[in-house]
C-alpha cells in the first residue's frame, strides 16, 4: 500500500443496514487472539487485525477471545468486512480500556481494510449512517461525507447470490472504475435522492462490466415489477430501497434463487454496545 493511508480510499455511495455487525471481546488466560464468526472459530483477519492494533494502542499483550455475529451475507459487497473491523476496534478499545478516541478507532479499521485488501471507504459511511455520498475519499477525519434523506418507513431489500472474485473483476479496469465511480458520485451531489442513488450505481454497474447475468436478470425482474434496483460493489447481489411492496419484493428475489435480507435503514454512526 503506497502513500498516506489516512488520505487513501475511494468515492462511492451506499446505504448503512440496522441489520449489521455485532462484536464482543473478552480477555482470556490463553495467549493470543482467537475470533469467532458467527459461532465459527477461524482466521477471521480483518477483525482480528483491528483487535491487534488496539491492543498494540492499549499496551495489553495478553489473550482474547473475539466474538462476531454478521447477519447481512460475508462477501455480498455489504461491507460486512469494514463493519467487522470497526465493531470489533470499538469492542476491544472497551474491553481493554483503552485510550482511544472514537475517531482513532474508525482509523484504525479504515486502515485495516486497506491492509487486508477488503475495501477503501466502507468505514467512511459506517462512522455517519443513513444513505451516504463519501464526495471526498480518505479515514473518518480525513474524508468528506453527506447524507442522502430518506422516509422512515424505508426497507432495504438484498438479494445475495454468491460472493465475487473482486480482484479478477476489476483487474484492468481500475481507470474506467474509477472514472465512472466519481462521474457518478458527482452527479449523484447534485441529486441526492435514493432513486437517482439506484440510477447511478445500477448505471455504474453495467457501464463498468461489473453486473453479471444473474444480476442482470435480478434488476431487471424488480423493474418490471415497479422496484428500482441496482448491484451492491461488489457482489454478486441486488438491492432495492422501498416504502411500500418489502414482502412482495423479497419474494421475488427468494424465488429467482437469492438469499433475501430485508433491514431499515440505520441513521445511527457504529456504536458500542
Amino acid at each position: 500500500m503506497e502513500g498516506d493511508p489516512l488520505r487513501t480510499g475511494a468515492w462511492g455511495a451506499g446505504i448503512a443496514l440496522e441489520s449489521g455487525v455485532e462484536a464482543s471481546v473478552e480477555a482470556t488466560e490463553e495467549a493470543g487472539i482467537r475470533v469467532e464468526l458467527n459461532g465459527v472459530e477461524g482466521d477471521w483477519r480483518v477483525a482480528r487485525a483491528a483487535v491487534e492494533k488496539v491492543a498494540e494502542r492499549a499496551g495489553y499483550a495478553g489473550g482474547l477471545r473475539v466474538k462476531l455475529r454478521v447477519e447481512p451475507p460475508i462477501g455480498g459487497g455489504l461491507g460486512t468486512s469494514g463493519a467487522s473491523a470497526l465493531s470489533a476496534a470499538l469492542a476491544a478499545a472497551q474491553a481493554l480500556n483503552a485510550r482511544l478516541s472514537y475517531m482513532e478507532l474508525a482509523r484504525i479499521a479504515h486502515i485495516v481494510e486497506l491492509e487486508s485488501g477488503t475495501g477503501l471507504g466502507t468505514v467512511s459511511g459506517l462512522v455517519v449512517g443513513g444513505p451516504v455520498i463519501v464526495l471526498e475519499p480518505g479515514a473518518p477525519g480525513y474524508d468528506r461525507v453527506d447524507r442522502i434523506l430518506a422516509p422512515a418507513n424505508a426497507r432495504v431489500i438484498v438479494g445475495f447470490y454468491s460472493p465475487m472474485d473482486k480482484a479478477g473483476i476489476v483487474k484492468g479496469r481500475l481507470g474506467l472504475i474509477d472514472r465512472l465511480g466519481l462521474e457518478a458520485v458527482r452527479k449523484l451531489e447534485e441529486e441526492p435522492t435514493l432513486r437517482r442513488l439506484l440510477e447511478l450505481s445500477k448505471r455504474f454497474a453495467y457501464e463498468a462490466g461489473l453486473a453479471t447475468p444473474r444480476v442482470r436478470a435480478a434488476i431487471e425482474l424488480l423493474e418490471r415489477h415497479g422496484y428500482p434496483a441496482s448491484m451492491a460493489m461488489l457482489g454478486e447481489t441486488v438491492f432495492t430501497v422501498v416504502e411500500e411492496g418489502a414482502r412482495e419484493a423479497a419474494r421475488l428475489l427468494e424465488e429467482s434463487g437469492a438469499r433475501v435480507l430485508v433491514s431499515r435503514i440505520s441513521w445511527s454512526p457504529a456504536r458500542p454496545l
